[in-house]
């Protein structure tokens, strides 16, 4: 089946699949009906073997701000994936401790799954005293360190639509996962452009593009073909402009899917995974599976950017 036709469209009436922070604990998990189109969608089997036994952590935190209601989605996805195809195995967890070195080593990537807001400082930071302020600063930075190495020293970071936004204040999570969040102009159905058929982070589509419902993000910071290998993009004259104030790039190019290198590990980006029924169609799975084999070392795939090919 073409990618154009087996991207399913979702449609909430007078809705948002915004909650925030506070609600994140009444996030409505998936129906039945639901976990069964996530678990038929999901991949047979891997696209590649793996190497060895590969361990993938599922991280969803959002202290503070928006929250995803897609975050269960992404959840039930990863684990039928997991559990489908025996690629990586998936641990969840919204605890910070994780990330201590020493808890971190176990992984082999880490999912950073509609994951958004400063993760590893408290809520109500700045009401805190000076004395836990400094204490919790102290405990960022140390986190924000381990997840660093852990990338630099030949790991892997799969970043899921609202994680381009985590981390707003650390410089350095821009340059591991290649850009910033600035807004999201389009909230409705447009099509994508598939930049390389074939690639092998690509088997998933069908042709050079296909058609899907979703909010679609505007990427700034250090976001650059010199340094990114783009997959998918938006096709802006087929999708048409929104408001043309909302438009900040001035070269028309909204990515929306990358990989790149960082130090001597992986990263890979999809913008896609805002709208719950995005979880269970099969090339959005399949491109999920191909990026986490990616990200764990399994998948080889060309980095080289997309500008210098």
């Amino acid at each position: 089946m073409r990618a154009a036709a087996c991207i399913a469209l979702c449609v909430v009436a007078g809705g948002t699949f915004h909650l925030r922070a506070a609600e994140a604990a009444t996030l409505a998990e998936p129906t039945d009906d639901e976990l069964a189109k996530i678990r038929e969608a999901a991949p047979e089997k891997p696209t590649v073997a793996p190497k060895s036994p590969r361990k993938v952590l599922v991280f969803s935190l959002v202290p503070t701000g928006y929250v995803h209601s897609a975050i269960p989605y992404g959840k039930a996805a990863l684990r039928s994936i997991a559990e489908k195809t025996g690629a990586f195995s998936v641990e969840f967890s919204d605890d910070i401790a994780v990330f201590e070195p020493e808890s971190l080593k176990r992984f082999d990537a880490v999912f950073f799954n509609n994951a958004n807001s400063e993760l590893f400082l408290p809520p109500g930071f700045e009401t805190l005293s000076d004395a836990d302020k400094d204490a919790a600063r102290k405990r960022d930075a140390v986190l924000k360190e381990s997840l660093a190495s852990f990338v630099r020293n030949g790991k892997g970071v799969v970043a899921l639509h609202a994680a381009l936004a985590i981390f707003a204040e650390w410089e350095e999570w821009g340059d591991i996962v290649g850009g910033r969040f600035d807004n999201h102009p389009w909230n409705k159905e447009v099509t994508i452009r598939v930049e390389e058929p074939g690639h092998p982070l690509l088997c998933a589509f069908d042709g050079p593009e296909f058609s899907v419902r979703d909010e679609i993000y505007q990427v700034t910071g250090p976001y650059s073909r010199n340094t990114h290998r783009v997959l998918l993009s938006l096709d802006l004259k087929k999708s048409g402009e929104p408001n043309v104030a909302e438009l900040h790039r001035t070269d028309g190019d909204y990515a929306l899917a990358w990989i790149k290198p960082y130090g001597e590990g992986r990263v890979f980006y999809c913008g896609l995974g805002h709208e719950h029924d995005l979880f269970w169609n099969p090339a959005i799975l399949r491109f999920l599976l191909d990026g986490v084999q990616f990200a764990t070392g399994d998948l080889e795939a060309d980095m080289t950017p997309s500008a210098k090919r």
